[in-house]
């Protein structure tokens, strides 16, 4: 009787530790699933696209202004007398880019440079902001092109969620492609200017394409998984659900939201010059992103320069210090390009 009441006992724990890990394991597997489906619900939230043109249907390279807001900002000074539109296949398969070209006259590119400009987040070509850059730096003798990325504007939707660059720096390259294949342009008078998201996505294809030769970041960040957190935190979410809405981009999404990083344009930088720009003021995306850049750039070498305009909010470093962004703007392509310039400005 007293063995058998041995092994009973040993039995009676063994199913006490049976039940006990069982128990645990359910407990992980049901706040996993809870913790996946918090995330899934973020990313399908916040990675929600917003094509289209919005409020700025009518903004065109030769007429525009700030739809969003009341302005007394002389748009009228800065517009261009010639474009075109043009679509071109993106880097990915079904995927059509609708740009807008300007260059330098109607009679075609010349020698002049060309900068390509990079819209931010759920904004497009359309933008009074990307607008006025492209009119300040044609009026300067460069040929500008401006284009939608996809689940943007007028291009293709994919799928209709944002991918913050990872899959729209193909986009940029494949513009690369059409000034060299289509309109025979010398892939060492090429230029990049990213605004905010698009600072990201042109960061991503600067490191990936060498044909790319001095690159602007405006109001951009270089570590995704930092941008994320704070995109959470900004939205009223805990940052440590970053992790959780990462994880359903990948599961459920296909999207791999850290990869590429803009990391890349400091470690692929090839002594390319690379030129930062932000606001102290900028709530969007704080001012750290742009100055966390020097780290990257001493690690790597890279030919860095950082200009924190005081006082000014995001994107807003062109509205308040517009002399001072202009030329340094067009003195940074200058200097970087190969091309000769043909001042436009009447």
């Amino acid at each position: 009787e007293i063995s058998a009441c041995l092994v009973g006992s040993e039995m009676c724990i063994r199913d006490r530790y049976f039940k006990v890990g069982y128990t645990l394991t359910g407990l992980i597997l049901f706040v996993a699933l809870v913790y996946m489906g918090i995330g899934y619900f973020i990313y399908s939230t916040l990675a929600k696209a917003d094509p289209g043109c919005s409020l700025d249907c009518e903004n065109t390279p030769s007429s525009y202004q700030d739809n969003s807001k009341e302005s007394d900002f002389p748009f009228e000074k800065y517009i261009v007398d010639y474009w075109e539109s043009h679509q071109y296949s993106a880097g990915d398969e079904d995927i059509q880019i609708d740009a807008w070209w300007i260059p330098i006259d109607r009679n075609g590119p010349g020698e002049a440079p060309v900068v390509i400009l990079v819209h931010g987040l759920r904004s497009s070509k359309y933008d009074s902001d990307i607008l006025l850059v492209a009119a300040i730096l044609n009026q300067a003798g460069f040929n500008t092109l401006l284009f939608d990325q996809r689940d943007h504007g007028m291009s293709t939707i994919e799928d209709g969620k944002i991918s913050i660059g990872t899959k729209e720096y193909r986009d940029v390259i494949a513009s690369v492609d059409w000034l060299v294949n289509t309109q025979s342009i010398n892939p060492k008078s090429i230029g990049i200017y990213g605004l905010s998201m698009g600072a990201g996505t042109a960061a991503i294809a600067f490191g990936l394409d060498d044909r790319i030769q001095a690159a602007i970041l405006d109001s951009g960040f270089s570590d995704l998984y930092t941008i994320v957190e704070e995109e959470l935190e900004r939205e009223g979410y805990p940052p440590w659900l970053a992790k959780g809405a990462i994880w359903s981009a990948f599961i459920f999404g296909n999207e791999t939201l850290l990869e590429p990083s803009p990391k890349l344009a400091f470690k692929n930088h090839d002594d390319r010059p690379i030129f930062a720009i932000h606001g102290t003021s900028d709530t969007r995306v704080l001012p750290h992103n742009t100055s966390d850049m020097e780290s990257l750039a001493t690690k790597y070498g890279a030919n860095l320069t950082i200009w924190l305009a005081e006082n000014a909010i995001h994107s807003g470093v062109k509205f308040m210090y517009l002399g001072d962004f202009s030329n340094r703007v067009v003195e940074f392509f200058g200097s970087n390009l190969e091309g000769i310039l043909k001042d436009n400005k009447e």
